[in-house]
């Protein structure tokens, strides 16, 4: 399926296991979730410190409006999300793992190699204590 531009959908990429999530040493936690979907606890209530850059376009659900990898790449440059370093710990999450690994995947094709999906905030929480 394509996007607005005609950009191939993005591909996502599978929630990680709580051993993987436990051991990363501070990572930067981006929630892809929409803001109402954050404000309703959906998946749970945000994380302490994390960034959110939804993945969906305006509100509109990806089977609507799917998202290219340079919409979210440019969603991600305006937050000012992305770390320096590439080798950098990041989560993505969303309300059970599905945009959140899509988010993981951009991150991903950009370069970085510590960026992992850990499904929906409650499961991040319960690997990381």
């Amino acid at each position: 399926m394509a996007s607005a531009d005609g950009a191939a959908a993005v591909e996502g990429m599978p929630v990680v296991s709580a051993e993987v999530l436990r051991e990363l040493k501070d990572p930067v936690i981006i929630d892809a979730r929409d803001p109402e979907e954050v404000t309703g606890g959906k998946g749970g209530p945000p994380l302490e410190g994390s960034i959110n850059v939804p993945f969906n376009m305006d509100g509109a659900q990806q089977s609507d409006r799917p998202t290219s990898a340079s919409d979210y790449v440019a969603k991600l440059e305006e937050a000012k999300a992305l770390p320096a370093e590439k080798d950098a710990a990041i989560i993505t999450h969303c309300g059970a793992g599905g945009r959140g690994g899509k988010s993981c995947a951009v991150i991903a094709s950009l370069g970085y190699t510590n960026v992992h999906n850990g499904g929906g905030p409650d499961n991040v929480r319960a690997a990381r204590g």
